[in-house]
């Protein structure tokens, strides 16, 4: 006796006007820095050593975001198990992975903006790039932010978003985002989902994992402890395990009528729907007002863009001056910048640019990183 094969029927495509995207449901943020306001108003991020939870609601006045109710349940739980001597400090969060497309989950891209109607003027990949231009939005060469005289003078920046469910999250369908311009970052994200799509011929929705903070610290970044976003596997649990959970879960899903498969395909409509799949949330994240965007406006000018070079030779020409000088004092224009004596290299050394071998190139402290 045969058996009839059953073929779900394609879902139906919204129509929405051509321009405009529909990104993936965001229902809170995962941050690894803050805002603050010091001299006359003046708002500047700083960045963390540890996670923050936050809603998508920001204070106008003071530029707070409002904290998520998970940050409280996910802090309390692991003080709980370790007797309450642990910190307040959020270094790792409980996620599961949304879906079976990596590049759904994570997405990279060089961004440059027009800091003045907050919306994207050019995206590229290293290869290809859509700019905005007076006859309308055009493809060309993308040659990377420092070898591109438009990318330099536009601030250019490798921007990636994460996008996760987290453990105890009532929205089934709805993620957090991580926004960062970090390297080490997307190095080890990119990395790991990679890996875990591989390993699972891409059967990754509803994985159970963890989101954590790292840190380490290298020879170009001066020895600077940097802290980046890494993906484990959480503690107690060997990866079969959690391949295993995702595994039951999809088939809970395709035993109940439901298509993952149909899910994502609607998701990536609805992204490449409009030029730009970039939100003009992204661009909060590392600019905040328009004193902070004059002010590096100059700096980029005065550094000629390539500012981790510039923190690079400041370093070691002050360093080198320590060691020669036999307690006299390094010549002024040695010395280090202001903004490089600011808060460590968190969130993974933001806006580092790539050196010899992949490794990146310690870098002045980048104002515009959340």
């Amino acid at each position: 006796m045969e058996t009839a094969t059953v073929i779900a029927p394609s879902a139906p495509k919204l129509n929405i006007n051509k321009g405009i995207t529909l990104t993936q449901p965001v229902i809170g943020r995962i941050t690894m820095g803050h805002t603050v306001i010091r001299g006359e108003g003046k708002a500047l991020p700083v960045k963390d050593d540890h996670f923050s939870l936050t809603t998508l609601v920001q204070d106008g006045a003071t530029r707070a975001w409002t904290e998520h109710p998970l940050q409280k349940e996910i802090v309390g739980k692991k003080k709980d198990k370790e007797k309450g001597d642990a910190k307040d400090k959020l270094r790792a969060i409980p996620v599961r992975i949304a879906y079976n497309d990596p590049n759904l989950t994570l997405h990279n891209s060089f961004s440059a903006w027009d800091s003045q109607r907050g919306r994207i003027l050019c995206c590229g990949n290293g290869v290809t790039a859509r700019r905005v231009t007076e006859e309308g939005v055009k493809e060309i060469d993308c040659p990377r932010p420092e070898a591109c005289e438009y990318g330099v003078r536009q601030r250019c920046k490798n921007m990636s978003r994460a996008y996760f469910q987290i453990e105890g999250q009532e929205d089934e369908l709805g993620v957090f985002i991580l926004r960062t311009t970090s390297f080490n970052s997307l190095n080890y994200l990119g990395t790991r989902l990679a890996q875990l799509a591989g390993l699972t011929g891409g059967r990754l929705a509803g994985m159970p994992m963890m989101l954590v903070m790292e840190s380490k610290t290298t020879t170009q970044s001066c020895r600077t402890p940097i802290y980046f976003a890494d993906l484990v596997t959480r503690p107690g649990m060997k990866l079969i395990e959690a391949i295993q959970k995702a595994n039951e879960y999809q088939k809970a899903m395709a035993d109940a009528g439901l298509s993952i498969e149909g899910m994502e395909e609607q998701l990536r409509a609805g992204l490449a729907n409009s030029d730009f799949a970039d939100e003009i949330e992204d661009m909060d994240e590392w600019i905040s007002d328009d004193a902070l965007i004059a002010a590096v406006g100059e700096q980029a000018v005065r550094k000629g863009g390539l500012k981790g070079m510039d923190n690079l030779t400041e370093k070691l020409a002050q360093l080198n001056a320590q060691n020669a000088g036999a307690g006299q004092e390094a010549a002024p224009e040695n010395a280090p910048s202001e903004a490089s004596q600011g808060e460590p290299a968190a969130d993974g050394g933001d806006g580092v640019v790539g050196g010899a071998g992949g490794e990146p190139v310690a870098q002045q402290q980048d104002l515009l990183a959340a």
